[in-house]
């Protein structure tokens, strides 16, 4: 995986940290997402590294949302 593959995707992609992640904190994610042409950043509050378990009624609505709103028809 290098930068050149992540800039030549052509789907849209959900990048989504833990407002409390310390693997991948936000301001970090927000730095990656800049390398993605069609990327979209969310965060979520009181969350870790792990916010599908951590939280994951909040981490499968953020998904369907961009899937129905993003996703190919």
């Amino acid at each position: 995986l290098t930068w050149e593959s992540i800039a030549a995707l052509k789907v849209p992609t959900l990048l989504m940290t833990g407002d409390a992640d310390l693997w991948i904190p936000p301001a970090l994610l927000y730095q990656v997402s800049g390398k993605f042409p069609d990327g979209e950043v969310t965060i979520v509050r009181d969350a870790g590294h792990a916010i599908q378990w951590e939280r994951p009624v909040i981490f499968n609505a953020h998904v369907l949302d961009f899937i129905g709103r993003r996703g190919k028809r």
